[in-house]
């Protein structure tokens, strides 16, 4: 399931990377497949966020993460 990026997530990824890097950041969550997400996307994509800590290669690997099961991303950033 596809999740919209909402103002905090965009304004989030906007202080967290560099100007170029947030847009393809943005980009990649919201082509993201999460499967059975409901409506915890905003809370899994600041979590994924939150864990990449600027990092492209860390927001990629937490992304992939994601995609398998949102709910370890949650609980990693302890958020669950």
């Amino acid at each position: 399931m596809n999740v919209a990026i909402t103002p905090a997530v965009r304004q989030r990824a906007k202080t967290m990377f560099a100007a170029s890097d947030a847009a393809l950041v943005c980009a990649a969550l919201a082509a993201a497949d999460l499967p059975l997400i409901n409506n915890n996307g905003e809370r899994v994509h600041l979590a994924i966020l939150h864990l990449a800590a600027g990092d492209l290669a860390r927001f990629h690997e937490q992304l992939g993460l994601a995609q398998r099961d949102w709910r370890d991303v949650l609980v990693a950033a302890g958020s669950a």
